[in-house]
């Protein structure tokens, strides 16, 4: 029997707890949706370190805006992803920029938060 990893920085959910956040088990990472959007994917995995933490999901013409608020904040280094941005685990002020990011959520800001399937043109 597989067990179930359990879900890392537990603490983001913890934070939006009362907006009623879903987790949703994905690509062995968790999902953080509040109503239809995904705002966050948590991810800690053994087997490849080089992009754990948090992946933000935006659109590109936030990225410039939330790398000069958080500097902790890169692209990924190893996954092909470019439209998301990652809060990467080994972040100075890794928790305080994770909580930072989870009042933007709580504030409404526009730059976190997708609708997963939708694209804009």
């Amino acid at each position: 029997m597989k067990v179930k990893a359990p879900i890392p920085f537990e603490f983001v959910i913890d934070e939006l707890f009362e907006f009623e956040p879903r987790v949703q088990r994905m690509f062995g990472a968790h999902g953080v949706y509040i109503g239809e959007k995904m705002y966050f994917v948590l991810r800690e995995s053994e087997k490849s370190v080089a992009d754990n933490g948090i992946w933000i999901a935006t659109d590109k013409q936030y990225h410039q805006n939330l790398k000069h608020r958080f500097p902790a904040i890169r692209n990924f280094a190893v996954m092909k992803i470019k439209k998301w941005l990652i809060l990467p685990v080994e972040a100075e002020n890794f928790e305080e920029t994770a909580m930072e990011l989870c009042q933007l959520v709580k504030d409404g800001n526009p730059a976190i938060g997708i609708v997963p399937g939708s694209s804009k043109k």
